[in-house]
């Protein structure tokens, strides 16, 4: 058997909402009474109706719950449905009490399909390792007051009044000052108060167990905070947002002869037959509601109510496990947030360094194929002189021109692949042939309009005094040779 209960709000089953999981027939009893919800079903612990039973035995409820991801309320029903008994509310606090209790004993069962369980495939399943172990972690660490709650319950009556802090002096004001709206509800928030949407008959009570949930947040370290978006809860260093509701009642509307006659004018005319009237009639129940306000889409349980069998006093701290949560899983996903853009930012980095290098690779090869190609020229030029200085002497004049050209042009190539002029030719370009640093940021970022310097071979005039070079063209270099 698998357990699924723990990943139900109260919303839906005040909604009337199915969990979100498919319903598939039990290989052993052919009913469909178990809840598939993970994949990975064959793999879920699987425990004997006597394991399970000395469990629940040794540890409150809400530990062996922990244990597997779900809650106490489903671990409840799964022993419900195997016919394992459970200690009663309050059989902690009495042995710890040291007052005498009863264990009931396991009943024997002839249906031999029930003998085996497997728990697993809670709302946690799907969050990552790093994220079930934050919450385990907070889960844990807030659970001490929960068990100090089960002490008190047995020992002493809980208090049925707490000191309302003056932080919720605003939130007071805004509940009383309040208009009912048509269905009767009083709603509001804002900066420094809490969300509300309440009956008025609830606001002393709404403010008693929010004086509650603050005393005891405060004895956890807790504290609430106001803020411009309203009163907020500071958990673990985070600001939890929540609010309080009530839940409406819904009562069988009565149509008024206004909406009879808009129904019959509606089917005299054509317009259709549906009712002009709302199916039920809204109006304060009475049941309060704390809505946790953070990661609705996380599947962590966000709403606490009241219920038949005990009030929302009772579980405040429940709620405060869950603020404790909700606070580790934005903590955690922050995290992994952070660690996914710091590994962005290295792959980033990474593909810049990578451009820039080939960047710096393509224009150191584009450099020296400039120079290889001079030295090229030069080696044709030289064939050149030869042939013609080899000219019989009767026939030296008519090439004496195109001998001083290939002088001329010789010389130019020199002056060009000479080492200085390289230097200088290569730091104009912006051509480096030694690798930056590792520090250094890449240099490949340019604005819109901006390019790369020419990759090219140039003469340059220098001035000694000055400790500067201008680059020439070849006509500047030829009337103005470079010394």
């Amino acid at each position: 058997m698998m357990v699924n209960d723990g990943g139900r709000s109260d919303s839906d089953r005040y909604s009337g909402h199915s969990p979100r999981v498919p319903l598939q027939k039990s290989a052993n009893c052919g009913c469909a009474t178990d809840i598939v919800a993970n994949p990975d079903f064959m793999t879920m612990p699987t425990l004997t109706r006597e394991e399970l039973y000395e469990l629940v035995w040794s540890k409150p409820m809400t530990k062996v719950a922990a244990e597997y991801d779900i809650t106490g309320t489903a671990l409840k029903k799964t022993c419900s449905r195997h016919k394992i008994p459970t200690p009663e509310r309050g059989h902690w606090a009495k042995l710890s009490y040291g007052k005498r209790v009863t264990q009931a004993p396991l009943p024997n069962l002839d249906d031999k399909r029930l003998s085996t369980i497997r728990i697993g495939g809670g709302y946690k399943a799907q969050f990552s390792e790093p994220v079930r172990r934050a919450l385990s972690e907070a889960r844990q660490r807030t659970s001490k007051d929960q068990e100090g709650d089960r002490k008190t319950s047995a020992g002493e009556p809980e208090p049925t009044s707490t000191v309302e802090p003056a932080i919720l002096a605003a939130t007071r004001r805004a509940m009383t000052k309040a208009r009912a709206d048509v269905e009767g509800f009083v709603s509001g928030g804002g900066k420094g108060i809490l969300g509300f949407k309440i009956g008025p008959a609830s606001i002393d009570r709404s403010l008693q167990i929010l004086s509650r949930l603050f005393d005891k947040a405060q004895a956890q370290g807790f504290s609430p905070k106001n803020t411009d978006g309203g009163l907020v809860l500071i958990v673990d260093g985070e600001p939890i947002a929540f609010r309080l509701e009530e839940k409406p009642a819904e009562t069988p509307h009565t149509p008024t002869p206004q909406e009879l006659k808009r129904k019959a004018d509606n089917e005299k005319w054509g317009y259709g037959s549906s009712t002009p009237w709302p199916k039920y009639d809204h109006s304060p129940s009475g049941r309060l509601s704390i809505v946790i306000q953070e990661n609705a889409y996380s599947g962590l349980r966000r709403t606490y109510s009241d219920r038949q069998t005990r009030d929302l006093n009772s579980i405040l701290s429940d709620v405060l496990i869950a603020m404790a949560e909700h606070a580790a899983y934005i903590k955690e996903r922050r995290r992994e947030a952070d660690e996914k853009a710091r590994e962005w930012r290295l792959e980033e980095a990474r593909r810049q360094n990578e451009a820039a290098y080939a960047e710096r690779e393509a224009r150191r090869e584009k450099f020296v194929e400039a120079i290889a190609l001079q030295i090229e020229r030069r080696e044709r030029l030289l064939l050149v002189l030869r042939h013609l200085e080899g000219s019989p002497d009767e026939h030296k004049e008519r090439v004496a021109a195109m001998i001083a050209w290939v002088q001329r042009r010789l010389k130019q190539i020199d002056s060009l692949t000479s080492p200085r002029f390289l230097d200088i030719s290569a730091r104009s370009a912006k051509i480096a042939f030694d690798e930056p640093e590792k520090d250094e940021p890449p240099d490949i970022e340019r604005g819109y309009f901006s390019y790369a310097s020419a990759v090219e071979l140039k003469l340059w005039k220098i001035d000694e005094a000055e400790g500067l070079a201008r680059s020439q063209s070849q006509l500047e270099w030829e009337t103005e040779p470079t010394k």
